[in-house]
């Protein structure tokens, strides 16, 4: 049978209980911008609907903690979901970890448009348009295990488009769309389709990216189905707040003044690139050369982010950077090993420590005293190779950078030896 086509708006992990974070210090011009992002993201969301048209708004899961988020989330809730009942929109949702059934307060009645599917069984509800039925949604909401029965999902017998909604499933890795013609998923922040044959599955992803991790635009998905129930995912953008990690590469004779105007050059390309929106930046360095060892917290590293906040973090949308960080391994001349300096005693030492693991790290003895036993001890332990290595590197160049000349003097100093 031919399809009628239809649009659909698909979102997720709404998280309003859940503002921004990873940063040390939030500026105070920020703080009001964090508060409001998962609001404002989710406002977007609903526009969508409306400004698209929207035959019908899925949500699927982890909309909000009602019990942190509190008396403004509903009502917020409740405003938006009367926005969509007045053009005659359904909301079809399904509880995720954070968002059961019987965590609404049942005094805050929801519009007659917001259909919540239950715990332990899928439900199935029609979809009209003025009158006529265009096609099917079935749901579930996430009990205990998280993940619902695929086998409970079914297209429609009659050959109606099916929609199914959760909170994850458990079928298996590129099967999840199988039962249906469109999975609508929740309960990951990063959006991607998971199985395109015979029917997708899709999560939408977060609204609103939070941390580090969740970095680059979110927002939600616009479904079109067209007349031969062919369906085309289409991303929307809705976040206020964005998370950038941008790479930098540096050579044996960049200078500290040289790394700052790029990074100030690319904050300017940014903020072009991602106009309205407030970006937060983690720079990761690598290459070779003295700035490689320079480049740490309490080191240059706070020097330029210091300066970078102040010019760019204080603008209306900011470009605040968050970090500035240097993974590449100690870049020093490998004639600095065999050098009975203080330099080369410490290369050396490190050096032994870094080819024999046998060699233990007992960060517990520096401890101040009586706090053998507390909680935050656990800080002095190495559990990893990984952790071993990585506390080996920084700590080395913390002491090449305590005790080598700075920078740009090394570099002048070359100059000289050159000439």
């Amino acid at each position: 049978m031919a399809q009628t086509p239809l649009r659909l708006v698909h979102a997720s992990d709404l998280h309003l209980e859940r503002p921004p974070f990873g940063l040390n210090k939030v500026p105070p011009a920020l703080r009001d911008v964090f508060v409001e992002a998962p609001y404002q993201a989710a406002e977007q969301v609903f526009e969508t609907a409306l400004s698209e048209g929207a035959d019908a708004l899925i949500l699927a899961g982890d909309v909000v903690d009602v019990a942190r988020a509190g008396p403004p989330s509903i009502v917020f809730l409740i405003e938006q979901f009367s926005r969509l009942a007045d053009r005659g929109i359904p909301v079809f949702w399904a509880g995720g970890s954070i968002d059961p059934p019987h965590g609404w307060p049942p005094s805050a009645t929801l519009p007659e448009n917001v259909h919540l599917f239950p715990v332990g069984h899928v439900e199935d509800f029609e979809l009209r348009r003025k009158g006529r039925v265009v096609a099917r949604v079935q749901g579930t909401s996430a009990g205990q295990s998280r993940v619902a029965e695929a086998a409970q999902f079914h297209r429609d017998p009659k050959g109606l488009f099916t929609v199914g909604v959760a909170y994850g499933t458990d079928a298996l890795p590129g099967r999840e769309g199988d039962r249906v013609h469109y999975m609508a998923l929740g309960g990951r922040h990063q959006r991607g389709t998971v199985d395109c044959e015979p029917g997708t599955a899709h999560y939408s992803g977060t609204p609103q990216g939070r941390g580090p991790r969740e970095i680059g635009p979110h927002g939600c998905t616009l479904v079109q189905i067209d007349e031969t129930g062919h369906t085309k995912n289409q991303f929307i953008a809705t976040d206020t707040v964005r998370w950038i990690e941008e790479t930098v590469e540096i050579t044996a004779s960049t200078r500290s003044e040289e790394l700052e105007k790029r990074l100030e050059a690319s904050l300017e390309k940014l903020q072009a690139r991602h106009r309205g929106i407030e970006l937060l930046i983690c720079w990761r360095v690598f290459g070779v050369g003295p700035l490689v060892h320079r480049l740490r917290a309490g080191g240059l590293a706070d020097e330029i982010v210091e300066r970078l906040r102040r010019t760019y973090g204080e603008r209306s949308p900011a470009a605040y950077t968050a970090t500035i960080e240097s993974d590449s391994p100690l870049s020093v001349p490998a004639e600095w090993y065999d050098e009975q300096t203080v330099i080369g005693d410490l290369l050396r030492e490190f050096d032994q420590f870094e080819k024999d693991e046998s060699l233990s790290l007992e960060l517990a003895r520096f401890l101040p005293a009586g706090m053998e036993n507390d909680p935050l001890a656990g800080i002095a332990k190495v559990n990893s190779r990984d952790m071993r290595n990585c506390l080996l590197q920084s700590a080395l160049k913390l002491g090449v950078d305590l005790i080598d000349i700075p920078v740009d003097e090394a570099l002048d100093q070359q100059q000289e030896e050159v000439a």
